[in-house]
């Protein structure tokens, strides 16, 4: 079965995860969320709930608007310098 994207907006906690050389199993565990949601939210099939923001942005190092941040890796490449 094919998942439909249907949100684009917290491109960051992918960027944020990776820049950190954490791995996502281990990021769910911690939250104590589902290995499964994780990749729902970094993949915008789903997105987290409120409530999940302050630890998510803590567990990545960052303020939670930088999740909603694309980071070097997601953003668009125009090809201008």
């Amino acid at each position: 079965m094919k998942t439909t994207k249907i949100y684009n907006t917290m491109p960051g906690i992918r960027a944020r995860r990776r820049a950190l050389g954490l791995k996502a199993a281990g990021l769910a565990d911690t939250l104590g969320v589902t290995r499964s949601a994780w990749s729902q939210w970094e993949t915008g099939v789903t997105m987290p709930s409120s409530a999940y923001l302050p630890a998510l942005a803590e567990l990545l190092r960052c303020s939670i608007e930088e999740l909603y941040e694309a980071g070097e890796e997601d953003a668009d490449d125009d090809g201008a310098d």
